[in-house]
């Protein structure tokens, strides 16, 4: 246990080290001898044969028959480590005592490790749910804006894909599959004990010119990069539903609980690194030789100036970003606090993108009136400023962007003209390095706070109050000058949108604990939660606008084009209750009962119960189990229903809005008309999510093997579907509760200690997980369909429906449906399967893009001073479509666009030049990958001579050094996002921003 060292005791310390350091340096290097004996935490024995080492360094030693040691250190500002098979290890910090008494816990009773579950803690050993748990000892090491990216590849059954490599992108988070189709499928995040929406403020986020057309891409960005990654202590998630449906409505898909560190014990701490960030690999486009050689063999005019320019080497860079973050912290009788500043830039590998944020927060705890009354406080304040590359992946034919152009622009043109100006043209529209002239700015401001009181009424009784209060500012501007080719027939464009997304939280919790008996133990909470949502949002796009300098700084001097604003609330009131009973430390029971009233639905709906239920059975404390071997059994089982109310507000009742494109004549003047939005429907309710989870907890060999083994059944009902209308009607989708989805899968866990010897340590875990997803059905009484399509085409590919995936009964989320590739004919032509003979080609099933299963592997070694770490994960069995592949892999586009060297190749192989770009299995590509996502070597250095550094440690990590795959293109995990009915599509490649490959050092101090 660490010493609370009071603010006078450190002042006299600092006093006494200074006038160390001015007149006795050489005794630096003196030794002094630290004793003591070491016990059983919970018998009391003295144990014999404990190791006791010099954190860092190789001094070290062994307890006597009795306990006792006495060990020669280097300072007595060393950290001792305490280990022994079968108890958990102990790091204690001398502070200056020559006599440090120690009890260690065994390990096969993991009592005292806490876990985060909703609205509290729980002992590790109680827990019933399938719950898995991030230290920030385990976290990835090097880039990570946000938490999510902390933890991936760390977690089985929770899958987590970043939307692209740019700076700041959002990532998919997807925990045991998606269970939804146009409602919400990601988690809920609660952070310090409030549940914070992260969807809301990015539905409202517009474009200037978002179409088909746009170089602008409509992906927001990611909510929780105004978290600092330094801040966070740990991240448990929640699975399955035993452990969710404390949250109730919210708790479908998961929940991610994020603990941000508390305090720290009087300390400085210093962590910065910087790092570069390379493009790992090139697609392979036509060279100039290629690219001339294949026009002047077939007779072909192509644009020459006498250039030989790589386009990619010319919109691709190396990049170079930096982290600082200082924290600081301090305990006495009755306060613990700890503050930290942060500041990252991180410079995209693509041009004109970047992003620098700035974050603070202070975490305090106050106790007052004899330890009966506790004050927490927890603030965060960030500021996100992000550049946008002018790079997206919904462009239809015609439209074009830094990297569409980088790819399609002949070889043979140059970047500038003889004077330094932009070359161009007109055929080709753009040339790819002058998109970075567009500016695409998003600002985001983000003041995260609660304050929670807890009053102990009697040593088993105690109520809480805690105020929580999340504002989001998020300003949005995009300017393309009248100076570049895409705004020279508006005269320029600009746009400005301004989203403000608030809640605030309430809730009141009382919570009831004691010991009934020397084998009974109860733990009952019950609370009402209050939580109102309110969203204002405006909108302004204007063009024609005299000169290009003055942007969206003066957007009146242009022509508005648009101008709206809008205002949506929504609240959530909840009472909710839970039981947890411990008997003989062997089983543990745990029942869980949440109702929601939701406004979001109608009078007769607003209200949903979520009940819970869960056992587990810890069998290594039976009497009659008596395997050495195994110390740890634990079976568990539960059941639940949690909801789901993701979707639009007030959609239960008829609304109006304002159609700028129908209009009536008023006085001669064209008025818009309000027309309806949508048609009521009193009949929509939640969503309903009802899971079965059957585990089973081990540990070997006095922990030295542990892990987990998980199965899961979910089913969703009463999907929340939005769905099109037949025509003619004015409002074109409607939203019913339809249909029904189910999942099911295998989660295993395992941690191994493979060695545990003097100076040598080494940890591996490892975790592999599975889903099976199918649609049940797509009906309800009043309303069946039979499938619904999604996924659209992007650039020149075509098909028969422009769509790539499907949602049908019988088949997975997201399934690739359209013409099975055969061949080509004696015409060089390609052809598809047609099993019924009717002329024209099957649509079928041709892929899914869901994965087999998905794993992931991390180990630690110590060695002496050095340390490394290596993460791997990926994913086998999951399809890609390679949208970008199936668009210039035809050489009809030449010598207008350039293609790919495949292009050749297939022409080579039979294939007709008159073919064009359709759309079938053949650009179906396998998925799998390995990844080396991360691996960091460290070194710790001897601070014992320097007594005012604790801690100093150099490492240098690399990210995403290589992918195994068969995939040709920039890389197999991709999230493209395109969309469309309310349904995001999966495994789509288009245009992705490439994922960086990045070369980081860093430094860790501590004072």
């Amino acid at each position: 246990m660490k010493e609370k060292v009071s603010f006078n005791v450190l002042s006299q310390w600092i006093l006494m080290l200074l006038g160390v350091l001015v007149w006795t340096t050489p005794a630096f290097g003196q030794e002094t001898t630290v004793e003591g004996q070491v016990i059983d935490q919970q018998t009391g024995e003295s144990l014999p044969g404990v190791n006791v080492v010099v954190k860092g360094t190789t001094t070290g030693i062994s307890t006597d028959g009795e306990g006792r040691y006495e060990l020669n250190v280097p300072s007595l500002q060393d950290t001792l480590i305490f280990s022994f098979v079968g108890y958990q290890t102990t790091e204690v910090p001398i502070n200056g005592r020559e006599q440090i008494e120690v009890s260690l816990q065994p390990q096969a009773i993991t009592g005292e490790e806490m876990v985060v579950v909703g609205y509290g803690t729980q002992r590790r050993q109680d827990v019933t749910g399938s719950i898995s748990s991030v230290n920030s000892d385990d976290f990835n090491a090097g880039v990570s804006l946000a938490p999510e990216q902390l933890m991936q590849g760390k977690v089985a059954g929770v899958n987590i894909v970043e939307s692209s490599g740019a700076p700041g992108a959002a990532s998919e988070v997807r925990i045991r599959g998606s269970s939804s189709i146009s409602a919400g499928n990601d988690p809920l995040y609660v952070i310090d004990g409030v549940p914070v929406q992260t969807a809301s403020t990015d539905n409202y986020i517009n474009i200037a010119g978002a179409s088909s057309t746009s170089p602008f891409n409509s992906m927001p960005s990611n909510p929780l990069n105004t978290l600092n990654p330094s801040d966070i202590e740990s991240i448990d998630i929640l699975k399955d539903a035993s452990a969710t449906a404390i949250y109730g409505s919210r708790g479908a898909n998961g929940v991610i609980m994020i603990t941000t560190k508390n305090y720290s014990e009087t300390t400085v701490s210093y962590n910065g690194y910087v790092n570069v960030s390379t493009l790992p690999s090139q697609l392979p486009f036509l060279s100039h030789d290629q690219y001339v050689g294949y026009a002047e063999n077939n007779g072909l005019e192509y644009p020459d100036e006498g250039a030989e320019t790589r386009w990619q080497d010319q919109v691709f860079r190396n990049s170079v970003s930096q982290n600082h973050n200082i924290s600081f912290g301090g305990t006495s009788d009755n306060t613990n606090y700890r503050a930290s500043v942060g500041y990252n830039n991180q410079e995209g590998i693509a041009l004109a993108s970047n992003l620098e944020k700035y974050t603070g927060r202070i975490n305090l705890t106050q106790r007052a009136m004899d330890d009966k009354l506790q004050i927490n406080l927890n603030l965060m304040a960030a500021r996100v400023d992000q550049n946008n590359a002018a790079i997206s992946s919904n462009i239809g034919n015609e439209g074009g962007n830094l990297l569409k152009d980088a790819l399609r622009w002949s070889p043979t043109l140059p970047v500038y003209n003889n004077d330094g100006s932009y070359y161009q043209i007109g055929e080709l529209r753009v040339n790819p390095v002058s998109w970075q002239q567009l500016e695409d700015v998003t600002e985001r401001n983000t003041l995260l706070g609660d304050v929670k009181l807890t009053y102990d009424l009697m040593e088993t009784l105690s109520v809480s109050v805690n105020l929580g209060h999340n504002r989001e500012d998020l300003n949005r501007y995009s300017f393309v000058p009248a100076s570049h080719p895409v705004g020279a027939s508006e005269n320029g464009r600009a746009s400005i949108n301004k989203v403000q997304n608030e809640s605030n939280l309430i809730e009141t919790t009382v919570n009831y604990v004691n010991d009934i008996s020397e084998n009974s133990y109860i733990n009952f909470l019950a609370g009402y939660s209050f939580q109102r949502f309110v969203v204002n949002s405006t909108f302004t796009q204007a063009n024609d606008f005299s000169s290009d300098a003055v942007k969206w700084n003066l957007i009146q001097s242009g022509s508005t084009l648009v101008n709206t604003s809008g205002k949506s609330a929504n609240r959530l009131a909840s009472v909710y209750g839970r039981l947890n009973y411990r008997l003989m430390d062997r089983y543990n029971f745990t029942f869980t009962l949440r109702r929601d009233g939701s406004s979001r639905f109608g009078p007769n709906n607003r209200w949903g119960l979520f009940p819970s239920s869960a056992v587990a059975w810890n069998i290594t404390e039976e009497d009659f189990f008596n395997v050495d071997a195994i110390n740890n059994l634990k079976f568990r089982l539960g059941y639940g229903v949690t909801g789901n109310q993701e979707i639009p507000n007030n959609l239960f009742m008829e609304q109006l809005s304002i159609a700028g494109s129908s209009t009536y004549s008023l006085g001669g003047q064209a008025v818009p008309s309000v027309l309806p939005s949508n048609y009521a429907n009193p009949d929509l309710k939640w969503e309903r999510t009802t899971q079965t989870n059957v585990g089973l907890d081990f540990g070997l060999w006095q922990g030295r093997l542990s892990g987990s083994v998980d199965y899961y059944m979910k089913k969703t009902t009463d999907l929340l579907l939005s769905f099109s209308t037949a025509a003619p009607s004015v409002v074109n989708t409607q939203w019913a509760n339809v249909g029904e989805v189910e999942n099911k899968g295998l989660e295993v866990s395992l941690n191994a200690d493979i060695i545990q010897s003097g100076d040598l340590i080494w940890n591996s875990s490892v975790n592999w997980s599975t889903n099976e997803n199918e649609v049940i059905s797509l009906s309800n009484e009043q309303y069946e369909r039979d499938y619904f399509r999604t996924g659209p085409l992007s650039g020149v590919v075509s098909s028969s429906n422009g769509y790539t995936q499907i949602i049908k009964p019988g088949l997975p989320l997201n399934t690739f449906w359209g013409r099975k590739y055969t061949g080509l004919d004696e015409n060089g032509q390609e052809t598809y399967l047609d099993e019924d003979g009717d002329g024209s080609a099957d649509l079928v099933k041709i892929g899914d893009p869901n994965p087999d299963f998905t794993y992931g592997w991390t180990n630690s070694v110590r060695w002496r001073r050095f340390d490394a770490s290596v993460t791997m994960r990926g994913t086998i069995g999951n399809d890609v479509f390679n949208n970008t592949a199936a668009e210039f892999s035809y050489t009809n586009l030449l010598p207008g666009s350039n293609v790919l060297e495949t292009a050749l190749e297939r022409q080579q192989n039979g294939l007709s030049p008159e073919q064009t770009a359709q759309f079938s299995s053949q650009w179906l590509e396998d998925g799998s990958y390995l990844r080396l996502a991360n691996l960091t070597l460290g070194y710790n250095f001897d601070t014992s001579s320097l007594p005012l550094v604790s801690k100093a440690r150099l490492y240098a990590t690399g990210q995403n050094l290589f992918v195994i795959t068969g995939y040709s293109g920039f890389d197999p995990e991709v999230q493209t996002n395109t969309n469309t009915g309310g349904s995001a599509p999966v495994g789509i490649d288009y245009l992705a921003y490439p994922r960086p490959r990045v070369f980081q050092l860093g430094v860790n101090l501590s004072f």
